[in-house]
Formats: structure tokens, sequence, C-alpha cells
């Protein structure tokens, strides 16, 4: 992960210089009441996990964890002025990214084994975030987003297929989130440039409760939790 920030940190050191030494691009962007334009990026799913205490079923599972799985994005921005340094945008978007489930099971042996099952998640998101801008600093200006989000898993569309008994455990296709970050806008010569940074938290227990099922029952509470690296060109 410290990559990718580093890498991002040097592009914006190297944009604010070239900043400085020409005239400032698109002097009149920012008088317009809506503009348009997409983002591409990178994700991370990861989670926030409570298990079961004590362990329902000790003598078949007895721990878990959920490994940070990438992704990528794409979507469209619609973005409208509110005034000078507020702005609202929505931003319909997918998301491609999986979660990656480990069980620890004990055989009869008393051995401990790890088991582990991918579940696919292609997020329909619609967004709604407010953007607070500072004042614009020549071609550069930072701001800060807070806003939530609807999403809907399509996966789950082919998790229909998949028989019960096959299924270790089951994830709710709808997820309400809340989104808080940061991002810089770069006035280029024909269009603007924005990194964000920015995260994503589920509200809602996404965990389907199956007692039967010794992987589900493991389960006190599970939310996605969605890390995201922003390309926006508009």
């Amino acid at each position: 992960m410290r990559k990718p920030i580093l890498l991002l940190l040097s592009l914006l050191f190297t944009l604010s210089l070239l900043a400085q030494t020409r005239p400032p691009n698109l002097p009149h962007y920012d008088e317009k009441t809506i503009h348009f334009g997409f983002l591409l990026g990178y994700n991370q799913f990861s989670s926030l996990l409570k298990v079961k205490e004590p362990l329902p079923q000790p003598d078949k599972v007895v721990g878990m964890n959920i490994d940070s799985q990438h992704g990528f994005q794409v979507g469209v921005i619609s973005d409208l002025k509110i005034f000078e340094y507020l702005r609202i945008r929505l931003i319909p978007t997918i998301s491609f990214g999986e979660r990656k489930f480990n069980f620890n099971t004990i055989d009869a042996a008393g051995n401990i084994k790890t088991e582990s099952t991918n579940i696919e998640a292609i997020y329909l998101e619609t967004p709604l975030e407010f953007k607070i801008q500072s004042k614009r600093w020549r071609d550069f200006r930072p701001y800060v987003i807070a806003g939530g989000k609807h999403a809907y898993d399509l996966a789950s569309l082919k998790k229909k297929k998949i028989s019960e008994e096959d299924m270790l455990l089951r994830v709710n296709n709808n997820d309400w989130m809340y989104t808080l970050g940061a991002g810089f806008d770069f006035y280029l010569q024909y269009f603007k440039f924005g990194i964000e940074l920015k995260s994503s938290f589920s509200i809602n227990n996404m965990h389907i409760a199956e007692e039967q099922k010794p992987f589900s029952n493991i389960i006190d509470k599970y939310k996605t939790r969605i890390f995201y690296i922003t390309l926006t060109f508009e």
C-alpha cells in the first residue's frame, strides 16, 4: 500500500512545481454550474469483522480472518455547484473486487488447517458526495469529501446458481455505506485532473446468519470496508 501512496505524493509534488511556472489554466472553469466527467480507480476490499465469543462450535471452527483483495472501478461524474466552495456530485460507478474468507478448522486428529472461500464482488454503486473545496491556488485546489451511497452486488446473480449446500456462507446483496476522503484537483490545459484517496464503510451488518453452517455460524458481524485511489477527468 505504501508504494502507490508514495508515487501519488511524488506526482502531486511534480504537478505543483509545474503549475508555478506557467499562466493559470482554465481560469473560468469553476464558474460552471454543472459539468461532467469520468473516473478510473483502484480499490481494496477489506472488512470489519467480529467473531462470536465464545465460539459456537470450537470442535469444528476455531477462528477466521479476511484477507484484503485488490480490484478496480470505472464511473461517470455529474458535478453541481452549490456555491464557490461546495459542490455536490452523483457518481454512478461499477467496482470489481473480491473477498477472501479464511477459516481455521480442526480435524479428527486435532490438527488445525485453513480452509478459504472467495466471494466475488461486482458493486453497482450510486454515491452522492459533498465536495468541500479550498480556495484555488493557480492550477491546484485541494478538497475533502463526505457522503453516502448504496451498493448492489451484481455478482449475487451468479450466486443464485450455487446450491445452498455448496455455499459456505452468504452476505447481503445490498450495502449502505458512508464515505470520507480527500483529493487534489489540477487544472490542465484542456481538462481538470484529480486524484482522490477515500474509504467507504458499511452501515449495516452484511452477514446472513445460518446457524446450521459452521463457517457462517462463527461470524457475529461483518461489514465491508473499501479503500479507493481514484483518478478523475472532468
